[in-house]
Parts: C-alpha cells; sequence; structure tokens
C-alpha cells in the first residue's frame, strides 16, 4: 500500500473516530463534512486515475452544504451558541469546502471547475447563517463575504497552477518544434548529403566500369535503395519542420510492404516471403504505423540475425484489427532487439500512438514481433491500401 493510501486509511479512522465520540448537536452539522471528506478521501484512493470525477464530488458536496443550510435556517433556530463538538465540525465544513474548491479549479475542465467552485464558494458563504447572529441584514452579508474569502483564494491558487502548468507545456511544445528543426536541419544539411554521395558514386560505378551482370545489379540496387532513402528523407524533413502538419504524406503503408518484403529477400541471403499475398485494406495511419513496423523488424533481423534463413511477414485482420506479425529462425535476442534503432520502447510508442499493442520475444528458435493495430469495421481482409 502507498503513503497515499495509508494517509487515506489513518485519515478516514480520525473521521470515524471523530463522528463517534464527538457528535454534533443536532447531526445535522456532520453531514457536509463527513460526506465532503469521504469523496475527498476516494478521489485520494484512485488518484490520478479518477480525476474526472473531481467536479461532480465538489459539486455535490457544494450542494449538500446548501441544502444542510436551508434546512437549519427553515427550522427552529437555536437559541444559544454552539456546543464545542458542533463548533469543530462547523470549522471542519469551510475547510473542506475549500480543498474542493481548489482541487476543481486545478484539475476540472474549465466549465465544470467553474459551476463546482460557486456552489461549493456558496455553501461555505451561506453557513454563517444558520446561527441568528445578525441583526442588521447588511452584517449577514458582510459576513458570507468574509467566509467565502478562503474559497475565492483557493480558487485563485488553483487557477495560478492550472496556467502555470499550461505555459510550461507550451514551453515544452515550443522547445521540442525547435528541436525538430534542428534535426530537420541536420538530416538535410548532412545525412541528405551523405547518401546522395552514395547514389553518385553508384551511378558513376556502373557508368564507368565494365561490370558482370550480377555486380551491376548490386549497384542498380543500391543507387535505388539510395534514391528511396533520399525521397523518405526529405517526407521527414518536411514533417520535423512543419511543412505539411499532421496530414503529411506518410512514408509508407500497407500496400507497399510486399514490395518492401521482395526487396529485403533480394538484396540478402535471407528468404523473405508475406502471407497472405495480397495485403489487407485498412485506414492510412495505420497502415503507416504497420509499414514501420516491418521496417523495424527487418532492419533488426539484418543487424541481429545475419544467419536466419527465412523471414515470414504476416498481415491478417481479425476483430477488426491488423495483426502485423514479423517471424524469423535466427535465434533469441532480446539484448540486441531492445537496443537496435528505435527498439522496442519506440515501437511500442509508435503503435500505442494509434491505440494498438506491441509485442516481441523468442519465437521457435528464433523472434517474433506482434503489432495489434485497431482498423475499423471498414477493413477489408484483401486488396490494397
Amino acid at each position: 500500500m502507498t503513503s497515499r493510501r495509508l494517509f487515506v486509511v489513518a485519515g478516514v479512522a480520525a473521521l470515524t473516530a471523530g463522528a463517534v465520540l464527538l457528535p454534533s448537536r443536532p447531526l445535522d452539522y456532520m453531514v457536509t463534512p463527513v460526506l465532503g471528506c469521504l469523496g475527498l478521501a476516494a478521489l485520494l484512493w484512485w488518484w490520478p486515475s479518477r480525476r474526472r470525477l473531481t467536479a461532480p464530488v465538489v459539486c455535490a458536496a457544494g450542494v449538500m452544504s446548501l441544502l444542510v443550510t436551508l434546512h437549519l435556517v427553515a427550522g427552529p433556530r437555536p437559541g444559544s451558541q454552539p456546543v464545542v463538538p458542533t463548533t469543530l465540525w462547523m470549522m471542519l465544513e469551510p475547510l473542506v469546502l475549500t480543498v474542493t474548491v481548489y482541487l476543481a479549479v486545478r484539475w476540472s475542465p474549465p466549465r465544470p471547475a467553474v459551476a463546482a467552485a460557486v456552489l461549493a464558494a456558496a455553501g461555505t458563504g451561506v453557513q454563517v447563517h444558520r446561527f441568528p447572529v445578525f441583526s442588521p441584514w447588511w452584517e449577514g452579508v458582510a459576513g458570507s463575504l468574509l467566509w467565502t474569502l478562503p474559497a475565492l483564494a483557493a480558487a485563485a491558487a488553483g487557477w495560478y497552477l492550472r496556467d502555470l502548468s499550461r505555459r510550461r507545456a507550451a514551453a515544452v511544445e515550443e522547445a521540442r518544434r525547435v528541436q525538430r528543426w534542428d534535426l530537420a536541419a541536420d538530416l538535410h544539411d548532412f545525412v541528405a548529403h551523405d547518401v546522395s554521395e552514395i547514389v553518385a558514386q553508384a551511378q558513376a560505378a556502373r557508368e564507368v566500369l565494365a561490370l558482370e551482370p550480377p555486380a551491376a545489379a548490386v549497384l542498380e540496387r543500391i543507387e535505388t535503395a539510395g534514391l528511396r532513402a533520399l525521397t523518405s528523407m526529405d517526407s521527414m524533413v518536411g514533417v520535423l519542420r512543419g511543412r505539411d502538419g499532421p496530414s503529411a504524406t506518410p512514408s509508407g503503408g500497407v500496400a507497399d510492404i510486399p514490395a518492401l518484403v521482395e526487396r529485403f529477400g533480394a538484396a540478402g541471403r535471407t528468404a523473405a516471403r508475406l502471407k497472405p499475398e495480397v495485403p489487407p485494406q485498412v485506414p492510412r495511419e495505420v497502415g503507416n504505423v504497420a509499414y514501420r513496423v516491418v521496417v523495424e523488424a527487418l532492419t533488426n533481423v539484418r543487424r541481429h540475425a545475419p544467419g536466419a534463413r527465412t523471414v515470414t511477414v504476416g498481415l491478417t485482420v481479425v476483430a477488426d484489427r491488423l495483426r502485423t506479425t514479423v517471424t524469423d529462425d535466427g535465434g533469441g535476442r532480446p539484448e540486441a532487439a531492445r537496443s537496435s534503432g528505435l527498439g522496442l520502447a519506440g515501437l511500442t510508442e509508435r503503435v500505442e500512438s494509434v491505440g494498438g499493442e506491441l509485442t516481441a520475444g523468442p519465437y521457435r528458435g528464433g523472434w517474433r514481433v506482434v503489432a495489434s493495430l485497431p482498423c475499423g469495421k471498414g477493413a477489408v481482409r484483401g486488396g490494397g491500401s
């Protein structure tokens, strides 16, 4: 049990002991403090997974306080000051409501936060009217305003911290944008230059040297791969610079996987096959993620399982999910796979960005990567993307 939950248990125990040993007279004064503390305890116990319930809990506490005040004002008015236990419960109630005001303004969406904070602050302000201690009416108004000040201060503190978090998030996003621009500049100025030189060297060798057909074919594949890398790099530079924004054209989709598998098999000693040969039709975003998964998995095979004899890429639609698998027989390699390129962490982040799941591990003497991607009810089991 975490320290936060231990604190919740201790607080609920203290509240129970106080309610049993020091009850108020009448018991109405205990309703809002007890229920408010229990609501706060529930929020703290499941925080932050139940953060969305903050506004409803605060609204309930404010409404309950207003109803108790209305009930006490409409009923018989006490002729004397409250006894000590009742006073303690009356002091606890505005404290609880003030805390709920802060939580609502700090963590709830704007409109629910305003509604919840107004109700809780109103409950705090009218609480002073439960006893007939004000003779001129304006003293009662002044007393309500005075009791509302702590709630207003809590709301101001919550709003300030909320705005501070928003500005901090904006600053982080701006820093990331600058980093993307710097990375795009490096890709364009340095990496693209080196790849262009590789392409140029391959082209020059084909033109100048009298090569046998197999060697010429190898150079042609190098040239084609270099040109393809430049095209992908141009697309990536555009995405990093924000030229096309989120709608930038992806570098590959499900329809491109057959050609990718064919190139992989033709460029080395590892045989590659696709099952089925006709890929399913899925949304473009999902197809792009599936393509990235296959690229990374095949790259890891090339780097860390050069002795693999076969690689099988599977694309199937099961229960409105695209199941993408890449399986090889090159032996298990958890450490190598974890450290290569984007690695499992990068692939997992990419897959989860579209609501999917990724698993990877040894499989029948080799290694298997499985990505399960949601593709909707419109997915077709065969055809292009």
